[in-house]
């Protein structure tokens, strides 16, 4: 039986960055939900929770029917409009920085791999350190 070395390290190094892909998408459900669609909840609810705090009278100045996400999650919370967009704006701020987090160690990840030359080294790359994302995304 021959080997081909060439083709078994791209084999390698295509099932490393399958990996580090996957690690990436667990990391990022620290922070979000990773389904088809969120993206399409989230920004709405952003933009009515910028509103709200964009008003000096913490969103009375706003209609009710601007915010429709952020009335209904308050009134089902038994809080106010102007509560419920702090808290959304946090959340928000809180994961642009889990994000910022993720992409530096998914970029570090994805040079070690492209750096690698031989199998132990492309196994390596996947060997990924997430403890300063797991706690920050606990803070």
């Amino acid at each position: 039986m021959l080997f081909n070395i060439s083709a078994d390290l791209a084999l390698e190094r295509l099932q490393a960055q399958t990996d580090i892909d996957r690690q990436v998408r667990m990391a990022r459900m620290m922070f979000i939900t990773v389904i088809p669609g969120q993206e399409a909840v989230y920004a709405p609810k952003r933009r009515e929770a910028l509103l709200i705090a964009a008003d000096r009278q913490q969103g009375a100045n706003v209609p009710e029917s601007e915010t429709p996400h952020i009335t209904a999650e308050a009134a089902e919370h038994g809080v106010s409009r102007f509560e419920k967009a702090v808290e959304i704006l946090t959340r928000d701020q809180h994961w642009a920085v889990g994000s910022q987090m993720i992409e530096a160690v998914r970029r570090s990840a994805n040079a070690v791999l492209a750096a690698a030359k031989s199998a132990p080294e492309i196994r390596a790359a996947v060997d990924i350190d997430w403890q300063d994302v797991r706690a920050y995304a606990q803070a």
